[in-house]
């Protein structure tokens, strides 16, 4: 089974990667779709283009979808626990496969910033950011990124796997910075971390192949560095 998960498109921000992105989903192969969170800007003040409805078009809805809510598109937390327009909405999403048990999500749980958890807050600051991000053409979406991750504020890899001890591969998103990481446990069990960046500053994915994980980079001509 091949399992695609993609995550942090930030689909109506003024740098989302958007015919990278469309050509991506009209030319991927999977059996089963995973979107992990962020993948509509509803807290900012989204532009959808006529394209969006083609990217839209180019899911295949005959396969299985999975949506998982993140931060930016909480108006669907709704949706949490239904199968909507052909996904299912979920908070986190888990599986066996190959002998080992992965957990998906989105990763903004794992945040030390209160205000990142308060939804008002990141509303006005979110709205700012686009208004400020048009008028002077400036992606401030990309250094506050870079510059939270220079502050740490994101808990240590290994503070997030310990709250996850009990799965063997743990993937999410959120921090927009593609990277796997393998951990040993002292008890020698193995536990894999992988992030699975964004579509602003990256155009990353991770596929899971009858249960062989890899972080692939997409580009126009389809190439998989």
């Amino acid at each position: 089974m091949k399992r695609i998960i993609i995550s942090d498109t930030h689909i109506g921000s003024k740098y989302y990667k958007e015919e990278e992105l469309l050509d991506f989903l009209r030319t991927v192969e999977y059996d089963q779709i995973i979107f992990g969170g962020d993948i509509i800007d509803f807290i900012r003040v989204p532009e959808f283009t006529a394209k969006v409805a083609d990217i839209v078009d180019a899911i295949d809805f005959s396969k299985d979808v999975i949506y998982i809510v993140g931060n930016h598109d909480t108006p669907l937390k709704g949706f949490i626990g239904t199968t909507t327009f052909g996904m299912k909405f979920l908070d986190k999403y888990e599986f066996e496969e190959a002998g080992r048990t992965f957990r998906v999500e989105h990763g903004d749980a794992y945040d030390d910033d209160g205000f990142i958890q308060n939804n008002v807050v990141m509303n006005f600051i979110s709205v700012s950011q686009s208004c400020i991000e048009n008028w002077f053409d400036i992606n401030i979406g990309d250094w506050f990124t870079h510059w939270k991750i220079k502050r740490r504020k994101l808990r240590r890899v290994w503070d997030i796997l310990k709250r996850n001890s009990d799965v063997d591969v743990l993937i999410m998103g959120h921090s927009h910075t593609p990277e796997a990481i393998i951990w040993v446990h002292p008890n020698q069990k193995i536990v894999s971390y992988v992030n699975s960046g964004d579509w602003v500053s990256h155009s990353t994915y991770v596929e899971i192949n009858d249960g062989i994980v890899r972080l692939r980079e997409y580009d126009s001509n389809g190439r998989k560095p």
